[in-house]
């Protein structure tokens, strides 16, 4: 809970909502009044706890009411790094060679530096282990070719020099990576295997999140076959035709059977009565490609880990 006198005392700048204010969006009525912020740099002010909502921190999209008070803790948007610092962390590397390396991203790390995350990201543990990734262009992403989601664990390749980077992300826009996922679902999905396709955009209410819509989308296709029922859950292995942000949560939640333990797009961390898991149950298990060097065909797996193990292993729960 926080104390809003203290908060008050701090404030830069404190707005009472006018009558005509309500109903607005938060980030809008912000960019109205604060001219000097951009509205991308008014939702990071957002994001980051900057703003509060009578003593509270709210979403970018959070519809003004009578008598709310909104503070202004921070008016100025911090500037970003111009460089990546380095991590020195261990990584866990299934494959390298002098053009490029899988890795097994643990849950919990994001990929590369974004609001709120410029010094602890996998890139930074790059740079550490690959100097030569940092260059003088200020390149925020070296070596990223296609991302996971934080909390999604699972295989990500990462090119060494430039010319691998452009050659793997062509290799992506012509689906040429194969990329499977290891996702328990929630109920029981009739079909033992199917394809999902569906448009994925902004979510036109909550920009934060992606869902399917016909406005700024883009084409999105999953296919997934049925691995195993449990009482109330299933495991599947989804393959990705196409790489959009949140995809696979996304088209299961459509489906009617969102990935087990998302508390974005799910019923929330709790399996079941006795079991909570800190993330969602999603892991990128395959990937197979060939080389774009030498013509070699890869195919790279990664075993599920542990706290994933151990939800399938009490099935009972499930």
């Amino acid at each position: 809970m926080h104390n809003m006198d203290g908060n008050k005392a701090n404030a830069q700048q404190i707005f009472a909502v006018e009558p005509e204010a309500v109903g607005q969006r938060l980030d809008r009525y912000l960019v109205a009044r604060l001219t000097e912020i951009s509205r991308s740099g008014v939702q990071q002010l957002i994001d980051e706890g900057a703003i509060l909502v009578n003593g509270r921190a709210r979403k970018p999209g959070y519809a003004l009411r009578a008598n709310d008070t909104v503070e202004v803790l921070q008016a100025t948007v911090p500037t970003p790094p111009q460089e990546v610092l380095p991590l020195p962390v261990a990584l866990d590397i299934l494959y390298e060679d002098d053009d490029l390396l899988v890795l097994n991203k643990p849950a919990g790390m994001v990929v590369h530096p974004a609001p709120g995350h410029y010094e602890d990201t996998l890139v930074n543990a790059l740079v550490a282990r690959y100097p030569q990734l940092q260059d003088a262009e200020g390149d925020m992403r070296p070596g990223i070719v296609h991302r996971l989601d934080k909390d999604t664990s699972g295989l990500l390749i990462v090119a060494k020099n430039r010319p691998t980077q452009a050659l793997l992300v062509e290799m992506m826009k012509q689906r040429a990576i194969i990329k499977r996922y290891l996702a328990l679902v929630e109920g029981n999905i009739a079909l033992d295997k199917g394809s999902i396709d569906a448009p994925i955009g902004r979510d036109p209410r909550n920009r934060q999140l992606m869902a399917i819509t016909a406005t700024g989308s883009r084409d999105a296709v999953t296919h997934f076959r049925v691995l195993k029922r449990f009482a109330r859950h299933t495991l599947v292995l989804a393959q990705l035709e196409t790489g959009r942000t949140h995809q696979i949560r996304v088209h299961f939640k459509a489906i009617g059977h969102p990935i087990a333990g998302d508390p974005t797009y799910g019923s929330g961390r709790r399996i079941s009565h006795h079991i909570q898991l800190g993330r969602q149950f999603l892991h990128a298990s395959q990937l197979q490609f060939e080389h774009p060097r030498t013509g070699e065909q890869l195919l790279l797996e990664a075993p599920l880990p542990a706290d994933l193990q151990n939800i399938l292993e009490n099935e009972k729960a499930l």
